[in-house]
């Protein structure tokens, strides 16, 4: 990965291929650990959200044959 410097505000610069490579966005958030004089930053993933259907019956329409299914114009 190679060397980065921390700035007079404390900020440290990820490289562009970096985040891409491990596919952080603006805004993610890390939780800092430090251990044995090493400082590692790890992503917060957040929990997923589980979503309900008020529909008490699903339909044939929600389970199309392979053939059936659109994939866009």
């Amino acid at each position: 990965m190679g060397k980065i410097r921390m700035d007079e505000r404390g900020r440290v610069l990820i490289p562009l291929d970096t985040r891409e490579r491990l596919g952080l966005k603006a805004g993610a958030e890390f939780e800092l650990v430090q251990a044995d004089g090493v400082l590692v930053l790890k992503p917060v993933i957040p929990e997923p959200v589980r979503v309900e259907s008020k529909r008490q019956k699903w339909g044939r329409e929600a389970f199309l044959d392979s053939g059936e299914a659109t994939f866009g114009e």
